[in-house]
């Protein structure tokens, strides 16, 4: 092969393996947020579900009522 050809296909050979390890690290980036997101998510539940306790406990036999603009 020519020069040109061999320096071309290191060019080439050296952006997969940027390009690879690029995406390597996005996955593991996708991951962790994903991760992140469920346990958020989660907490979000169980602060939903306290503060609906709390509100029922608050009110008793109360029946929450939607505002009249609704």
């Amino acid at each position: 092969m020519t020069d040109a050809v061999d320096k071309r296909l290191v060019r080439l050979e050296e952006l997969v393996a940027h390009q690879s390890a690029t995406i390597e690290e996005l996955s593991r980036q996708l991951a962790d947020q994903w991760k992140l997101t469920e346990r958020l998510r989660h907490e979000f539940n169980q602060m939903t579900n306290r503060f609906q306790e709390v509100e029922e406990a608050a009110l008793g036999s109360q029946v929450p009522q939607k505002p009249p603009h609704w």
